[in-house]
């Protein structure tokens, strides 16, 4: 069985308490565009519930982190990786202060931001949305569904559901005029897309739990 769609409430357009404050605090960097309203229409698209005790989240830069920082290091996959070559990192609760994230904008677009990519809306919001929603992700495995198996591939499974459900409600209007080519090329589209995530799997660019989140209803039995 395929798990159901991801409940979301309709966004009025208006602020609301109920999301986590996007603060963007650059020092010695200017993004290549304004990342906050992608970030701010991404958190209006995850439900609520899931949202709870996430204060804020951050769009920063690596080479602002102060020395200390810069030499420290996490822990991801059983892999100590440096936390100035992050992307992302999901602080929990800790002392009474609520939980929050920190997205380092510089490297989400390292190697990316002299190239024509970035004049791409779907391509920067989609390099935006895989680690806010994974870092999300984070967020409720800690907070509202803990499982039992490796905390970043559970962090990827969210990622995935998050992402589409949020571009399901993106550009509705050219959804439906290209739904009848779409589902005429949805075949091969499918073999084309499983390729190439098979790809980036060999690769290291993606986790073999993203990839099989999200080709999970064309496995046998669902």
């Amino acid at each position: 069985m395929t798990d159901p769609p991801i409940e979301t409430s309709k966004s009025t357009g208006e602020s609301s308490p109920r999301f986590p404050a996007v603060i963007a605090s650059f020092s010695g960097y200017t993004p290549p565009f304004d990342p906050v309203p992608a970030v701010e229409r991404m958190l209006a698209s995850v439900p609520p519930k899931y949202l709870v005790g996430l204060k804020k989240v951050v769009l920063t830069n690596s080479s602002s982190l102060p020395r200390r920082l810069r030499r420290a290091v996490t822990k991801a996959r059983k892999r100590k990786v440096r936390i100035v070559e992050a992307r992302g990192l999901y602080h929990q609760e800790w002392h009474g202060e609520q939980a929050w994230i920190e997205m380092f904008v510089d490297n989400i677009f390292d190697r990316w931001e002299k190239g024509w990519w970035l004049r791409s809306r779907m391509f920067r919001e989609g390099k935006i949305a895989d680690v806010l929603f994974h870092e999300i992700g984070h967020h409720i495995h800690f907070t509202t569904r803990p499982e039992y198996r490796d905390t970043e591939d559970v962090a990827d499974v969210w990622l995935v559901r998050l992402r589409k459900n949020y571009l399901r409600g993106r550009r509705p209007v050219l959804r439906a005029i290209f739904f009848p080519i779409f589902f005429c090329l949805r075949p091969l589209i499918r073999i084309l897309r499983r390729n190439l995530s098979e790809r980036m799997v060999r690769r290291g660019t993606i986790s073999r739990a993203e990839h099989d989140e999200d080709f999970k209803s064309e496995q046998p039995g669902n």
